[in-house]
C-alpha cells in the first residue's frame, strides 16, 4: 500500500477530513484524529485505535500492525507497515479508528 492509497482509504471514512500539522497529515473525524501518515517514518502510517482493537489487529497480522514505543501503545495507537498493508485488511481496522473518534465526546462540548 502507498500513502496515497492510504490516504484515499483514510478519506472514505464517513464524516472524514484532512488536515497537516508539523509535517504530519492527519485524519479527523469532527475534532478527533483517528489517523495520520508521514511521521516520524514515513514507511508507517499510525491508527487511534482501542488496545482491544489493536490486540485483534496484531494477532491478525502481527507484521503489519504493532503498538506504537511508549505509553500511547498501550493506549491503542497502533503503527501500520504501509509495504506489508492490504486495503482489503486494512479497511476494517480504519474503519474501527474512525467510529472511535466520531463516536468520542468532542473537547469542545466538555465542561471545565
Amino acid at each position: 500500500m502507498t500513502a496515497d492509497d492510504f490516504r484515499q482509504l483514510a478519506l472514505s471514512q464517513l464524516n472524514a477530513r484532512v488536515a497537516s500539522r508539523l509535517g504530519t497529515i492527519e485524519f479527523l473525524v469532527g475534532d478527533k484524529v483517528f489517523a495520520t501518515l508521514g511521521a516520524p517514518d514515513p514507511a508507517f502510517a499510525v491508527l487511534r485505535l482501542s488496545p482491544e482493537d489493536q490486540a485483534g489487529a496484531m494477532a491478525a497480522a502481527p507484521g503489519v500492525f504493532s503498538p506504537q514505543a511508549g505509553g500511547a501503545g498501550a493506549r491503542g495507537v497502533t503503527c501500520v507497515r504501509l509495504a506489508l498493508a492490504q486495503a482489503e485488511l486494512l479497511k476494517p481496522v480504519m474503519a474501527k479508528a474512525a467510529a472511535r473518534a466520531r463516536n468520542s465526546k468532542s473537547a469542545f462540548t466538555r465542561l471545565a
